[in-house]
C-alpha cells in the first residue's frame, strides 16, 4: 500500500490545492429518555459551502482544511412550556478547520468545530452556539485506474472541551458532555490534460452526551436548563478543482 501511494503522488499530485464547493445535508436530533424532543434539518440546496485545502507529500505527509457552510434550516420542536413549533431559521453556519500530518495511510488532525443554530422570526427565540477543538486519527486508503482515482478515508474525532453558549438572557455557556465524532469521506479524483477534478461525499457523525443543569436568568426568574444528549448526521455532497506545484 505504501510503495503504491508513493508511485501514484510521484506521478499524479505531489503538493497540491484545493478549491471546492458542496452541499450539507443536517440532520441534528435531541433526545431525552430515548425519545427525539425536537430536531433541526436541512435539505441538498439550503446550506452550501466553500473549501480550501492544501497538502503536501513527502516523508511526511501535512496539510490544513478550512471549510464555512451557511444557509438555512428547519427546526422541529416545542416551547419551554410545552407549545409546538415548526420554524425556519436563518442565518445558520457550520465553521470547520483542521491541520493534519502523519504518514501517507495514518494522519493526526487538530481541528476545530463551530455551529450556529440560527434564528427565525418567531417572537422569543434565541441562537445557540456550538463550538470546541477536536483531536483525530484518520485512515486513507488508495484506489487508482488510470487517470481516474478512489482515496477513501475514514476518521474518528474526539472533542476537547465542547461548549454551548445560549444567547438569551444572562447568555449562559454550558460545558457540554463527552462529544465524540466519527467521518467518512469517498472522493474520485480525475485527471484532463493538466486539469485535475474531485468529487466527493462525506458522512459526519456526532453523539453529544447530556450536560449538566446551568441556571438561566430571564424577566428576572431563574430556570433550570440543560442540554440534552443528541445526535447529528450532516452529509455531504461536493466538487472542486485541484492545483498541482
Amino acid at each position: 500500500m505504501i510503495k503504491k501511494f508513493i508511485i501514484f503522488i510521484g506521478t499524479f499530485l505531489f503538493a497540491y490545492q484545493e478549491v471546492y464547493f458542496y452541499n450539507v445535508d443536517l440532520d441534528y436530533k435531541e433526545y431525552v429518555n430515548n425519545q427525539v424532543v425536537d430536531r433541526d434539518y436541512s435539505k441538498f440546496g439550503e446550506l452550501v459551502g466553500v473549501g480550501y485545502k492544501y497538502v503536501n507529500f513527502g516523508n511526511l505527509n501535512y496539510g490544513v482544511n478550512i471549510e464555512y457552510a451557511a444557509g438555512k434550516s428547519h427546526y422541529v420542536g416545542g416551547t419551554w412550556s410545552g407549545a409546538s413549533l415548526n420554524l425556519t431559521q436563518n442565518n445558520v453556519s457550520i465553521l470547520n478547520a483542521n491541520i493534519f500530518g502523519g504518514f501517507r495511510y495514518l494522519n493526526f488532525v487538530l481541528g476545530y468545530r463551530s455551529w450556529n443554530r440560527g434564528k427565525s422570526n418567531y417572537e422569543g427565540d434565541y441562537e445557540e452556539v456550538y463550538y470546541w477543538s477536536y483531536f483525530g486519527v484518520r485512515y486513507t486508503s488508495l484506489l487508482k485506474f488510470r487517470n481516474v482515482a478512489f482515496i477513501p478515508e475514514i476518521e474518528y474525532q474526539f472533542a476537547i472541551n465542547p461548549k454551548l453558549d445560549i444567547k438569551l438572557g444572562n447568555n449562559p455557556t454550558l460545558n457540554l458532555g463527552e462529544t465524540t465524532g466519527a467521518k467518512i469521506e469517498l472522493p474520485f479524483i480525475a485527471k484532463y490534460d493538466n486539469l485535475y477534478f474531485k468529487i466527493f461525499y462525506r458522512y459526519q457523525y456526532w453523539h453529544i452526551s447530556k450536560s449538566n443543569t446551568y441556571i438561566l436568568k430571564i424577566n428576572n426568574e431563574e430556570v433550570p436548563i440543560f442540554e440534552p444528549e443528541s445526535i447529528t448526521i450532516n452529509q455531504y455532497l461536493g466538487a472542486g478543482i485541484l492545483f498541482k506545484f
